[in-house]
């Protein structure tokens, strides 16, 4: 497996900071020139997107998972748990990484027909529903919506490709193609924009990134070398690895679905309440907020291939000297990124004059503090995950349920508007998920106070 160093880091950062260097720029074009319904569909477009990891039904973790152990030298996958793989073994079962492949191919190429199929008999109702409350030209919202919906089957047909380049530890290079993505995404928005394009600016910029950015995955990945190991390779029945991946693939998908429906229900339940101006508020200042998570998780996602290769190989200190650093830079990032949000987010905003605000101070402070706890379990969650175990499926679907009930009440029995879209998850999310997950990585890594001291110390000598 290629080795993890610095320059990936750097690469993540890039990657993370053209993320949000494209949404600056292209930022105060949209919210001048297109109104706060217009904002707020498209809200609910990404929140539609955001759906393609819960169908993927936790498949992909799995995949990307067992393409790891593969690329560290396993020789056999197990349903259940891992076995300790001999540190000088760096030998590569391309029989084995062939046939997980052909697997990724089979599933994912079911699933998006399973989606445009599902898209077309329940997304359709949906947005005649949406546009009852649109004041605009409801043409260019239907053709945006259909091409949207045909841009998520196409991603779902390709979505094992970014677990193939993170399975192998090419995360500089996988970085490399989000950049040359979103410079791409960039420049065709703000084009289309300029040529009043309104809400198909937005699909038409994502559409083009999605398409070259899947083709260079495809030719990264597959390089010269692979290509020949696996054109002779004999490969195990796509059963047999299905069998393999199924168990826990349907733990994480349920815990996925869960964590969709505690994270993202309130835009698609929302809009039934409140008018498009206001979720379009909401939406503005959650993606602000995501960009903020994004950057939080850039130390932790650049080296979450090489823990799971200390996890397989039993160097659990390696483990835990990663983690620590990365919930040292989530923290910092939100301290820092936060205050400088709720300092100069909304005078920025009314410079570039835009058509929507940001939700008020308090509202803003509030989904920041959540927001940095979910963060953090959702560190100590992937973890767990690492061991091939998924014990916290109970709990994620009880936070669920609990959110839904909460949203309902506080949208349909009370005049609380867009502060039971910020409650109702929130409030579901701390009382067990956000506390007990930590707290179990804690005591399985060993994590003492000390070595938080001794990390912090570590940090002031550099």
């Amino acid at each position: 497996m290629q080795q993890i160093g610095r320059k990936d880091v750097i690469w993540n950062f890039a990657g993370t900071f053209m993320r949000i260097a494209s949404g600056v720029i292209v930022l105060p074009l949209s919210l001048h020139m297109l109104s706060s319904e217009t904002i707020g569909l498209w809200g609910i477009f990404l929140t539609i997107g955001s759906i393609t990891p819960l169908l993927d039904f936790g498949f992909s973790s799995s995949f990307s998972r067992n393409i790891t152990y593969i690329f560290s030298g396993a020789k056999k996958l197990q349903a259940k748990g891992y076995n300790i793989i001999d540190s000088t073994d760096n030998t590569i079962d391309y029989g084995l990484l062939q046939s997980v492949i052909r697997a990724m191919q089979y599933y994912y190429g079911l699933l998006s027909l399973f989606f445009i199929l599902l898209f077309l008999a329940v997304g359709t109702p949906y947005l005649q529903t949406l546009l009852q409350k649109y004041s605009g030209d409801p043409l260019p919202v239907k053709i945006a919506w259909f091409l949207y919906g045909f841009l998520i089957a196409y991603q779902l047909y390709t979505y094992y490709y970014d677990s193939l380049l993170q399975g192998r530890g090419y995360i500089r290079q996988s970085k490399q193609i989000i950049v040359i993505g979103q410079v791409i995404q960039c420049v065709t928005i703000i084009v289309c924009l300029l040529l009043k394009l309104d809400l198909l600016s937005m699909v038409i910029g994502l559409f083009l990134n999605v398409v070259v950015s899947r083709i260079l995955m495809y030719v990264t990945f597959y390089d010269k070398q692979l290509r020949k190991e696996l054109s002779a390779a004999v490969t195990l029945p796509v059963k047999s690895i299905m069998k393999i991946m199924a168990p826990n693939s349907i733990k994480l998908g349920l815990s996925s679905v869960c964590g969709f429906l505690t994270s993202k229900a309130t835009m698609l339940i929302a809009p039934m309440f409140l008018p498009l101006s206001i979720i379009g508020t909401y939406s503005i200042t959650r993606q602000m907020i995501d960009l903020i998570a994004a950057i939080g998780n850039v130390w932790y996602t650049t080296y979450y291939v090489k823990m799971t290769h200390y996890r397989i190989r039993g160097e659990n200190d390696g483990v835990k000297r990663l983690y620590l650093k990365s919930v040292l830079w989530l923290f910092g990032v939100f301290l820092v990124c936060g205050a400088g949000l709720l300092l100069v987010g909304q005078p920025l905003f009314d410079f570039i004059h835009s058509k929507t605000h940001l939700l008020e101070h308090g509202a803003i402070f509030v989904m920041l503090i959540f927001a940095v706890f979910d963060v953090n379990s959702s560190f100590t969650t992937a973890l767990i995950s690492m061991k091939n175990e998924v014990p916290y499926v109970k709990s994620s679907i009880i936070t669920a349920l609990a959110t839904l009930v909460l949203l309902f009440c506080s949208l349909h029995f009370t005049t609380l508007g867009v502060w039971g879209m910020i409650l109702a998850p929130a409030l579901a999310q701390v009382i067990y998920q956000d506390w007990k997950w930590p707290l179990y990585i804690k005591k399985d890594l060993n994590v003492r106070m000390l070595d938080v001291r001794n990390m912090l110390l570590s940090l002031r000598s550099k």
